[in-house]
């Protein structure tokens, strides 16, 4: 129920479960202190004109690829997988081309990784929040150590730069 009212009160909880308020808030504080519920601040990706890619990876360095990606702007979040590949990673972008530049020059260049597939998710079926860190700080450098100036996606204009750089000709990130 909260899932699909997060607003809800605890008193119409108590009603609709058919339970004590108390047993409700005691229920709630339980779940929240063990992590079971959380509660996400974010961005409804359905409702944004931002673009999603679903990364499928294999890597025998699963860790630094982790590691790499913690930093990228672009990057929301990652799966460990069994099957052909063992990541999935999602990535979000103004531009589909500018979440394929990142995958072309940072996994396909930079770190260990073999057979990526990419794929652009269309559209979620249901709201997405996904808690996107705008970048307050633009540097020089991207946080992945390139520089987008000289970067021939970034010169042929097949991307906006990285939301972290300087040279970003993006709005939203």
């Amino acid at each position: 129920m909260l899932s699909e009212n997060p607003d809800m009160s605890q008193a119409e909880l108590s009603k609709r479960l058919k339970i004590s308020q108390p047993a409700v808030s005691a229920r709630i504080r339980k779940l929240e202190e063990n992590g079971t519920l959380a509660h996400v601040i974010g961005t409804d990706i359905k409702k944004t004109q931002l673009f999603l890619a679903r990364v499928d990876l294999s890597t025998n360095s699963v860790e630094e690829v982790l590691k790499a990606l913690e930093s990228c702007p672009l990057y929301l979040n990652c799966f460990l997988t069994s099957g052909k590949h063992n990541m999935s990673c999602l990535f979000v972008g103004e531009n589909i081309r500018s979440i394929m530049s990142c995958v072309d020059y940072r996994l396909r260049q930079m770190l260990p990784v073999r057979n990526i597939e990419f794929d652009v998710i269309v559209s979620p079926t249901r709201p997405l929040v996904m808690p996107i860190k705008p970048q307050t700080e633009r540097k020089k450098t991207t946080p992945c150590g390139a520089e987008c100036s000289v970067c021939t996606f970034y010169t042929s204009d097949r991307c906006l730069g990285c939301p972290g750089s300087i040279h970003y000709k993006g709005k939203t990130l």
